[in-house]
C-alpha cells in the first residue's frame, strides 16, 4: 500500500504468510516421511523379470534424486518462512518507530 511520502507494509499479513509456509513445510516433511516409508515397505516393487531387474539398477539413483529434490524444496519453503518473519519484524519495528515519532509531533 502506498501512503503519502512512502509506503506501508502490512507486517501482520507477512507474519500470517510466514505461518502458512511453516505449516506447508511441516506438511511436506510428513509427506517425505510417508514416501520414505512406502519405499521401505515395498522393498523390490519392480518384479523379478529382466525389465524389473534393469529398472532396479536405476532405482537407488532415482530414489536419491527424488529425496534430494524433496529436501531442497523443504529447505526453500523454510527459507521463505524465515525471510517473511524477518521482514515482518523489520516492518513492525519501523511502524512502531513511526508511531512514536508521530506521537512526539
Amino acid at each position: 500500500m502506498t501512503v503519502p511520502g512512502g509506503y506501508y507494509a502490512e507486517w501482520a499479513g507477512l507474519r500470517r504468510r510466514a505461518q502458512y509456509y511453516g505449516d506447508e513445510r511441516d506438511f511436506l516433511r510428513e509427506e517425505y516421511a510417508a514416501l520414505n516409508e512406502a519405499f521401505l515397505r515395498e522393498g523390490r516393487p519392480l518384479g523379478d523379470d529382466q525389465y524389473g531387474a534393469e529398472l532396479e539398477k536405476n532405482l537407488p539413483r532415482v530414489k536419491q534424486e527424488i529425496f534430494d529434490a524433496f529436501d531442497a524444496y523443504i529447505e526453500e519453503i523454510g527459507d521463505v518462512q524465515e525471510r517473511l518473519r524477518a521482514n515482518a519484524a523489520v516492518y513492525e519495528a519501523a511502524n512502531q518507530a513511526s508511531s512514536l515519532s508521530s506521537a512526539d509531533v
